[in-house]
Parts: structure tokens; C-alpha cells; sequence
């Protein structure tokens, strides 16, 4: 058993490794594909614009990927680092809706927002609450059919923050259900949609690392709400 630990062990460090050494040069790829297209090596005919946009958006998945799975080794490992500042709430949520919004338009879902007008500015760090909300409501979005509701809601109470992802997609199997969080599990009643089983397992984690917690309902077919709590330190109210 020992052995096998050790095992898993240096399989995650050769992950960890891996994909570390690889964010640099795809990074580099990204950043040259931008200077391209911005016609710093002269000006470009449509299609080449056109090919050259094609290549930045398979690039940018990429370098989500390989950041996503370098998080999941960091989790893994017990390796993530929280790196808290002063993070405005209201900006926050504002940035990240302002990427997952559209997608659900293109889907012509219901969006619903309820978020309180007035956030404070907490030590948090951006980048884990980033994960979790993103990788939520990415989610919501995907799982939920054409037509259907994703709705946020978001509360303050205590000191604590409180936020809830919920929609009406397909919702997680009950045999599923104790699995969900695990590092590449996939529900077996969306294993024919496009996914890695990576994102619920990174969310938890980050939502985790600045000591949070993350949980959920949910009924096949009927669909799922989880539900996030990331204690607020050094709160300063706004202006």
C-alpha cells in the first residue's frame, strides 16, 4: 500500500513537472499569435486573420488546460499557494459573469443574478475565487439544455460569503453523487459531452485552500445547485 502511495505520488510530481515546463512555451505561442494579429509583422489579408484567430483560440485552450491541470497537481500535492490581496466583490463577480454571460446567450438560456449592490473588499486571492465561480457556472451552462436557467445568487452574512450556482440541466445521478469531486471522474449521463473531470475537483480545491467549502444538491434530470462558502478576512466596507 505504501508502495502504491509512493507511486502516486511521483506520478503527481511528473505532472506537476510536466506541466510546468510546458505553460512557458505555449505561453510564448499565444503572446506571438497576438503580436500577429495586431500586425506588428505587417499587415494581414482576411484569411490569414481568420486562420490566425483560429490557432489563438485553440492556443487560449490550451493554456487554460495546461494551467488547469497544474493547479490539480498543486492541489494533489498539497502545493497551492494563497496569494491573498485586496479583492473588490462587486468587480469580481462583474468581471467574471462578463465571460460567462455571453456563452449562456449563445445557449438562449435564462441568466438570473441576484447579487447584493453593495460588496466589500476582502483579502482574497482572485485567482482560487476564480476558479471556483468559473468553473461552476461554466459548468451550469454546459449541462443546461438550450432554453434553460442558470441562476447566481450571492449573500454576505458574517463575515462569510455565500454564493449559489444553480440550474436546471441535467443534474448528477445519485450513484454518481459521492464521486463528483474526484480528480477526472465524470458523471456517467454526460460522458458523451465534451470535458476532463478536472473542473469540479479544482474548484473545491481552491475554494478549500482559503479555507472554504463547497457542496451540493442535485436530482437527475431535474438539475443541481452547489453551494460555495470562502470565510472574508480584513472586510473593509466601501465608500
Amino acid at each position: 500500500m505504501d508502495l502504491l502511495k509512493d507511486l502516486d505520488r511521483q506520478k503527481d510530481e511528473l505532472i506537476s513537472i510536466v506541466s510546468h515546463q510546458l505553460a512557458t512555451p505555449v505561453t510564448s505561442v499565444k503572446w506571438y499569435l497576438e503580436m500577429l494579429l495586431d500586425g506588428d509583422s505587417g499587415e494581414l489579408n482576411e484569411e490569414q486573420k481568420k486562420q490566425l484567430m483560429t490557432m489563438q483560440g485553440v492556443t487560449e485552450d490550451l493554456v487554460d488546460l495546461v494551467g488547469m491541470i497544474l493547479d490539480v497537481s498543486r492541489i494533489q500535492l498539497g502545493r497551492m499557494k494563497v496569494d491573498r490581496g485586496p479583492l473588490d466583490l462587486g468587480t469580481f463577480f462583474t468581471e467574471v459573469l462578463a465571460v460567462i454571460e455571453p456563452k449562456a446567450t449563445m445557449k438562449k438560456q435564462q441568466f438570473i443574478k441576484n447579487i447584493p449592490g453593495k460588496l466589500p473588499v476582502a483579502s482574497l486571492d482572485k485567482r482560487l475565487m476564480r476558479m471556483t465561480l468559473e468553473n461552476l457556472l461554466s459548468n451550469a451552462v454546459k449541462y443546461t439544455p438550450e432554453g434553460g436557467k442558470v441562476e447566481l445568487n450571492v449573500t454576505l452574512t458574517d463575515h462569510t460569503l455565500r454564493y449559489e450556482v444553480k440550474d436546471t440541466g441535467c443534474g448528477i445521478p445519485k450513484e454518481d453523487q459521492e464521486k463528483i469531486f474526484g480528480k477526472l471522474f465524470r458523471a456517467t449521463n454526460v460522458r458523451n459531452t465534451e470535458g476532463n473531470g478536472l473542473g469540479l475537483f479544482a474548484a473545491k480545491g481552491a475554494a478549500e485552500a482559503q479555507g472554504g467549502k463547497v457542496w451540493f444538491e442535485s436530482e437527475s434530470g431535474k438539475g443541481t445547485t452547489f453551494t460555495v462558502e470562502v470565510p472574508l478576512e480584513e472586510v473593509k466596507e466601501q465608500e
